[in-house]
């Protein structure tokens, strides 16, 4: 990551002359990672910004993008060191997740059933309203 587009013009010509990606990054990066040779790591889909992603997952192995990529936070130039198949996270990652899920599902139809079989009136504006647009969704 440099501030000037001009910048990161400049250091793609040097890639494009034979230099080290990783030397570049730490000796001209102005970004957090710049020390560690500008590595980011393994990232997934929607972990970061739209530019970066969009960038990163377009590239080949072993290949680096030939124009700046901007963000909001500057100038950048990747490259692609390496990629790997993110795999699912497992039952026991999840299964705290899956019973709240199914618990607020069942909730809200247990509550939703109850309505509809007796008279409820709620008294408190905020609440009928959040209530009314949870309905009409």
């Amino acid at each position: 990551m440099v501030e000037k587009e001009e910048d990161a013009k400049a250091i793609i010509a040097e890639l494009d002359g034979g230099a080290d990606f990783i030397e570049l990054a730490k000796a001209k990066s102005t970004g957090p990672s710049g020390p560690q040779g500008g590595d980011l790591g393994y990232f997934g889909r929607g972990q970061m910004v739209p530019e970066f992603e969009a960038a990163a997952f377009d590239l080949k192995k072993g290949t680096y993008t030939k124009e700046p990529v901007k963000s909001q936070f500057g100038y950048h130039i990747f490259f692609k060191e390496d990629q790997r198949d993110s795999q699912p996270p497992s039952f026991e990652q999840v299964k705290g997740q899956i019973r709240q899920a199914l618990a607020r599902e069942k909730y809200f139809l247990l509550t939703q059933g109850a309505r509809a079989k007796f008279e409820v009136e709620i008294l408190d504006e905020d609440l009928k309203a959040k209530l009314d647009a949870l309905q009409s969704q």
